[in-house]
């Protein structure tokens, strides 16, 4: 399709961005490969070769174009063939170095971006790949249909694939990501960087957010406040001492905003939720008291609640090891626990990160019981990323025992799938053919 040039509106490394329009009038944003002058004399004198700079281009639109995420910008068109090639992407309204230079505390927008930034990271870790320069101005802001706005990752320039051939380019300052956002490891070993970087740059645009101080960059960083730790954590030196995946960043991102005052209906209750965050491996005796605590006659929502609330994957994980059929009882009640209340918006991400690990770790009733949470989660609280869990774990590669599991509890339960399904077409503009055959004709 041909487009017109109206403006241009920025430049990197290696490509410029320009607005165009279609021959519909529909505008975007066409980004071209166009080495600065810095790497245009570079290959001038043989220091850089440009076919590997146009492989990396290459490559950044094809990964980005596999990444199906509304928080990952969208490839609508490409032409790599072309002299100079290019892709063609939605039109951002801004980005969220925009937002921070209006306002750096965000206000009311803090919990979106911090969140959308989380899921755009997840969509693209879950594929292996590391974006290796994340920074505000690579967060763009776009409008939906409805008038609202969401945050997407975009200029995947520097990404790799783990273990990919990616040539690394440092002598030109153009290889290492941005200084002030970049991990330590970026400087001396850029092309074995793994996601633990990102999380790096993430805890450097908390550090914009919560400090707005200026920093000394590849150094570990802090704020006052709640998310001291987090920041702290995230941008350790020691890249094995960061968060290792986004579902535990984002559980203490969302406590972290929300600093929740907790009630407690008993002292046993109170002693629990602190043995939970003191210990990541809980002994018989210790999980006989969770059990006997949760299950009690008057147990109220709130303490369901605390309970579901403090426990981690470390805690399914070392339960699964050494009791497989209590891990199966727990994601249970958990698994129904979610699924018959109501939650905050955020914190459906946070539990559809503990459902994802249940998933891996339970039994077909367990993993069936999982999947219709998710869709029915998804669908009531109109929650995106939650909807994708579902597509991504009820994929036509989904065990196949675990697939008819699911089509007797829908009969059993009478849930109406034709409902969800419809609903979580709607949503997420997916099929239900992509789903695994069984389920889909539900």
């Amino acid at each position: 399709m041909p487009y017109t040039e109206i403006r241009e509106l920025g430049r990197g490394g290696f490509g410029r961005v320009v607005e165009v329009s279609n021959e519909f009038g529909q505008r975007f944003a066409l980004k071209q490969f166009f080495p600065n002058f810095m790497l245009k004399d570079a290959i001038a004198k043989g220091q850089i070769n440009e076919d590997e700079l146009k492989k990396r281009f290459f490559k950044e639109v094809r990964y980005q174009s596999q990444i199906s995420s509304p928080n990952v910008a969208r490839i609508i068109d490409s032409d790599l063939s072309a002299a100079a090639p290019w892709y063609v992407m939605d039109l951002a309204v801004g980005t969220l170095a925009d937002d921070l230079q209006a306002d750096r505390t965000l206000g009311a927008n803090l919990n979106q971006v911090l969140f959308d930034i989380l899921s755009g990271l997840e969509a693209i870790h879950d594929l292996g790949i590391t974006h290796r320069d994340l920074k505000p101005v690579n967060v763009l802001k776009f409008q939906n249909s409805d008038g609202s706005f969401r945050y997407a990752i975009s200029d995947f320039g520097l990404m790799t694939a783990l273990a990919s051939d990616t040539t690394t380019i440092t002598q030109t300052g153009h290889g290492g990501g941005t200084p002030i956002y970049a991990a330590p490891e970026l400087m001396t070993n850029f092309k074995f960087a793994t996601t633990t970087a990102d999380i790096y740059s993430f805890g450097a645009i908390l550090h914009d957010i919560f400090s707005g101080a200026p920093r000394t960059p590849y150094v570990e960083l802090t704020v006052p406040g709640a998310f001291r730790s987090i920041v702290e954590k995230c941008t350790k030196r020691l890249a094995a001492r960061r968060y290792q995946n986004i579902a535990q960043l984002r559980a203490d991102v969302f406590d972290a905003l929300k600093h929740p005052v907790s009630h407690f209906g008993s002292t046993e209750e109170s002693d629990l939720i602190d043995l939970l965050k003191a210990k990541d491996n809980l002994t018989d005796d210790e999980w006989d008291r969770f059990f006997s605590t949760l299950q009690q006659p008057n147990a109220t929502w709130q303490t369901v609640y605390n309970l579901f609330r403090a426990v981690r994957q470390e805690h399914i994980a070392s339960l699964h090891l050494s009791s497989p059929d209590l891990l199966n009882a727990l994601g249970m009640q958990f698994s129904e626990y979610v699924r018959n209340n109501a939650h905050d918006f955020d914190y459906c991400d946070v539990l559809a990160d503990k459902l994802d690990f249940v998933f891996s770790c339970g039994n077909i009733a367990l993993k069936s019981n999982v999947l219709l949470t998710l869709l029915i989660m998804g669908v009531k609280h109109n929650r995106w990323f939650v909807e994708r869990k579902f597509l991504n774990l009820c994929s036509p590669t989904l065990d196949i025992n675990v697939a008819n599991r699911v089509v007797l509890d829908v009969k059993v339960d009478n849930i109406d799938m034709k409902y969800y399904l419809n609903c979580w077409e709607r949503s997420i503009g997916a099929t239900r053919m992509a789903l695994h055959p069984q389920v889909a004709v539900l």
